[in-house]
């Protein structure tokens, strides 16, 4: 079971495949195996590497308090170890926002970066209020009489009803497993990113959303794309929240152009110096 030491934790991650590196960042519970059909679609053209965040099934939890920027810094510590260079990140859901605050607080590791609806609610505001009183509305009881697993149960049908359905009992029994780090999640400081702070991300960023997510993510990929430099937005249609999962040809088709794009873009500078 490959692990690695990063930081103040131990990391499990899966590697397949060869090429231009690609690393993946799960959301929400997930795990590394949540990108097993997308390495298996990639790995022919790229070299796919995906990883358990700290706390979540084969990762220890470490010492350093739940929050975006820590994720981020265990994953900019994960490409220096791996010594992958200059890959494309992916993220879906929170592990997407993660994705942002890496590509934000260290873009010279970083070819590119694929954010799949991050749930950035300081991007809008309102929009964000109102996705979080509904999920609070079935959560919080959820949580109180049932605990993390009941907590789950009543988040990924609201939230992610396309995955969700598709999970059998084993999968959705490692997504209740990690439901502490859920409200840990829940619990922690909401992450800040203001529209200028977007706006000073370089990294060639793709955002993607799903046709048939909540409107308040769909407004949120929207605005982050605009808000976003060098960056281009790609709707998946009749996808919901998890389009890797939902659609998952047209995510790794989309992730292949985009990532052969930027990495080719790379190569042409670093002939050109």
């Amino acid at each position: 079971m490959p692990a690695i030491a990063v930081r103040d934790t131990t990391i499990y991650y899966e590697q397949a495949g060869q090429g231009p590196a690609l690393l993946f960042i799960h959301g929400m519970c997930g795990d590394a195996r949540v990108w097993a059909g997308q390495a298996g679609r990639l790995a022919g053209r790229f070299s796919c590497v995906s990883f358990d965040r700290r706390g979540h099934t084969r990762s220890a939890p470490g010492t350093e308090p739940e929050s975006v920027a820590t994720h981020a810094a265990d994953a900019a510590a994960l490409i220096e170890a791996l010594e992958l260079a200059r890959p494309v990140v992916v993220g879906s859901s929170g592990g997407a926002r993660i994705a942002v605050e890496l590509a934000r607080t260290r873009p010279g590791l970083l070819a590119g970066a694929v954010f799949s609806e991050p749930p950035i609610f300081t991007l809008d505001p309102a929009a964000g209020q109102a996705f979080m009183t509904e999920v609070a509305a079935v959560v919080r009881p959820a949580a109180q009489t049932g605990g993390p697993p009941a907590a789950v149960d009543a988040f990924f049908p609201l939230v992610c009803p396309g995955l969700w359905s598709q999970l059998d009992q084993a999968a959705k029994d490692r997504y209740r497993a990690n439901g502490p780090m859920m409200l840990a999640e829940f619990a922690g400081p909401p992450y800040q990113l203001g529209l200028n702070d977007a706006a000073g991300i370089a990294v060639p960023s793709l955002v993607i959303a799903g046709t048939e997510s909540h409107p308040a993510l769909r407004a949120i990929a929207a605005t982050l794309a605009r808000a976003l430099p060098d960056a281009r937005l790609v709707q998946l249609a009749g996808s919901g929240h998890v389009t890797y999962a939902e659609r998952p040809d047209q995510f790794a088709e989309a992730v292949a152009a985009f990532a052969t794009e930027v990495t080719s873009r790379q190569h042409t500078q670093a002939t050109h110096i």
